[in-house]
């Protein structure tokens, strides 16, 4: 018998405040990161890693935000 085990992710919108905090989004690329670690599938690994370098964006653009 195969058993999956199952990670629930909650994913709730920033709120105003976080949308121009590059920090925010590059803690949600490090735990996006961490929890790919712990995946065993590689779509999932690649999956997740995609998801940190999106939020890295985010945090670039974050950025841009606070020197206009």
């Amino acid at each position: 018998m195969i058993s999956a085990r199952r990670e629930e992710i909650a994913i709730a919108p920033p709120s105003p405040r976080h949308i121009s905090d590059p920090k925010h989004w590059r803690d949600r690329a490090e735990e996006a990161r961490a929890m790919a670690e712990r995946f065993g599938d590689p779509d999932a690994i690649a999956t997740m890693f995609n998801v940190a370098e999106q939020y890295e964006r985010l945090a670039v653009l974050a950025e841009a935000r606070l020197k206009s």
